[in-house]
């Protein structure tokens, strides 16, 4: 990856936190299955934020005691909160097609959390495909499209970006986030007048946000300079 990509995508890969083991769709991917799984992976979740060895050795334990897929999950999440993202991130994609993954709600889970794991370490490509495989499966989801539009921008897409994050809008007007994210996609497309506007939404929605004020202040330097700042 060049220097310049990843300058370029800073704003949706360091600024946006990486959520694990919360995403909205969690609860309803949870439904139809034994709460006791659900309730022991999110523990191992909680578990491998400050200690992922020994997370890891509970998920090895529930998985020589059948746990499946939540077992797999947990293994997975462990390896990537003691620094083995890649890891993770490939154990967590397999997964996500494999037969006793679970159904649809489930799946798609699974490809967020595999997602944003491949979105840590800046692997945007392998992010957009499994995110393309999420959306065919639940098209117009807010928080899958917000993901994908990281990961295009990761890759200098950015009208693409753009297009994922005005999708968002359409049906959650007032996100934060997505504001933000497609001011920046505005900017650096040198449609600065449009992405004054989103980021004026989002600072009268969350003005207490620093990186609001941070995109306003790189659309001011980008008008100076006649491009994007780095």
């Amino acid at each position: 990856m060049s220097s310049s990509v990843t300058l370029r995508s800073a704003l949706f890969t360091t600024l946006i936190p990486i959520a694990l083991s919360v995403f909205l769709l969690g609860t309803s991917a949870q439904a139809g299955t034994d709460p006791r799984d659900a309730g022991r992976l999110q523990a191992c979740m909680t578990k491998a934020e400050t200690k992922p060895e020994e997370a890891l050795e509970d998920g090895f334990v529930w998985r020589s005691q059948g746990g499946g897929t939540f077992a797999e999950q947990c293994i997975a999440i462990a390896r990537i909160e003691s620094g083995d993202i890649g890891g993770g991130a490939e154990r967590l994609t397999a997964l996500a097609s494999a037969p006793d993954a679970g159904d649809l709600d489930q799946r798609v889970l699974i490809m967020a959390r595999a997602a944003n794991a491949w979105l840590m370490i800046e692997e945007f490509k392998p992010a957009q495909k499994v995110l393309d495989a999420a959306l065919k499966l639940k098209p117009g989801e807010p928080d899958l499209l917000i993901d994908r539009a990281r990961a295009k921008a990761g890759q200098g897409l950015w009208a693409e970006a753009q297009a994922d994050l005005t999708a968002c809008l359409s049906t959650r007007p007032l996100d934060v986030l997505a504001l933000r994210l497609r001011a920046e996609t505005l900017l650096q497309q040198k449609s600065y007048e449009a992405a004054e506007l989103d980021i004026a939404q989002a600072l009268r929605l969350a003005p207490k946000e620093v990186d609001n004020w941070l995109v306003r202040g790189r659309i001011q330097e980008a008008r100076r300079l006649g491009r994007a700042p780095d």
